[in-house]
């Protein structure tokens, strides 16, 4: 049996710098469309979102690129499987 889930996801370019050091790098920050429905219903828009999350990890947002849009497919079970094959190697407890 086939069960997927269909995420409609966003992902933004971001140059941050980290506070504690002042360095300045690239990162790339995932949102399901849901996220930024959210912000919206607060009147906060995505690059206010987005700056308060990396704000909060202790980092300066400098600039947030235009998001590339996809949907992503998950099989459920398949993700379940690998999950517990992951724990298994790792050594853990289901």
């Amino acid at each position: 049996m086939n069960n997927v889930i269909k995420i409609e996801a966003r992902r933004f370019p971001v140059t941050i710098k980290e506070l504690a050091t002042g360095i300045v790098g690239l990162d790339e920050i995932t949102l399901t469309k849901e996220q930024l429905h959210a912000a919206q219903l607060t009147l906060q828009s995505s690059k206010e979102l987005i700056t308060r999350m990396y704000e909060r990890d202790g980092f300066e947002v400098l600039e947030i690129g235009k998001p590339e849009r996809r949907t992503l497919e998950i099989d459920v079970g398949f993700l379940w499987d690998t999950l517990d094959f992951v724990r298994e190697c790792e050594g853990g407890v289901n």
